[in-house]
C-alpha cells in the first residue's frame, strides 16, 4: 500500500494516497511505544513536476507513553509532517556545498518509491522530547515518590528530615537567623 510506481505517477502527474499505518509499536528517540486506536491516519499527495516528485502529507495518531512528570501511562498525540523531494539526477557537490545545500533531495534509483520510510520519519521527527499527561501535572514528590496529583496536600517525613549538606549548614543558620 505504501509503495508507488514511478512510471505510473509520471503518467498521472498527481496521486493522493490515504490509509492507516498500523504498526504494533513505534520507535521514537525517547523509547519504543505501543501504537493506539488502530494506527496512524496517513494522507499523502505526490506530484510530478519539473522532473521531480514532490511529496507532502501527514501521519496522525496516538501512542501510549509514560508522562515525564508522574510516570503514568497516557495517550500522546503525534501530528507528523511528511515531506520529501525525489529527483532523478543529483548534482555532485563538494563537501562545503553539501553543507550549504538545504534541498534535501532523495535520489531515485528504481521504479518504486517506498513511502513507509517517509511516514516513519514524519512520526519520529514530530514526536516531542518531553511529554506530560496534562499541563497541570504536578509530578512525583522528589523525596518519597508519591504522586502529587493524587495527594494535593502531600507532606512527607523524608522532606522534613532532609539531610543538609554540611557545606551549606552555615548558610542555613544565616537564613534561620534572618527569618527570626
Amino acid at each position: 500500500m505504501w509503495k508507488v510506481n514511478v512510471k505510473d505517477l509520471i503518467k498521472e502527474r498527481r496521486k493522493v494516497i490515504e490509509g492507516i499505518y498500523a504498526p504494533e509499536f513505534v520507535e521514537l528517540h525517547t523509547g519504543t511505544y505501543k501504537v493506539l486506536h488502530g494506527g496512524f491516519k496517513v494522507k499523502m499527495v505526490l506530484t510530478y513536476a519539473d522532473n521531480k516528485i514532490l511529496l507532502g502529507g501527514y501521519a496522525r495518531g496516538y501512542v501510549e507513553r509514560p508522562c515525564d512528570r508522574c510516570l503514568k501511562l497516557s495517550e500522546m498525540y503525534i501530528d507528523g509532517i511528511i515531506e520529501a523531494v525525489y529527483t532523478f539526477e543529483k548534482k555532485p557537490l563538494s563537501k562545503n556545498e553539501e553543507l550549504k545545500d538545504l534541498a534535501n533531495e532523495i535520489l531515485l534509483t528504481g521504479d518504486i518509491i517506498d513511502l513507509e520510510e517517509r511516514i516513519v520519519e514524519g512520526i519520529v521527527s514530530s514526536a516531542p522530547d518531553v511529554f506530560v499527561c496534562s499541563p497541570d501535572c504536578k509530578g512525583l514528590c522528589p523525596y518519597c515518590g508519591a504522586d502529587l496529583n493524587e495527594e494535593s496536600n502531600h507532606t512527607c517525613k523524608a522532606m522534613e528530615e532532609e539531610q543538609i549538606d554540611p557545606r551549606f549548614a552555615k548558610l542555613l543558620k544565616i537564613k534561620h537567623t534572618q527569618e527570626g
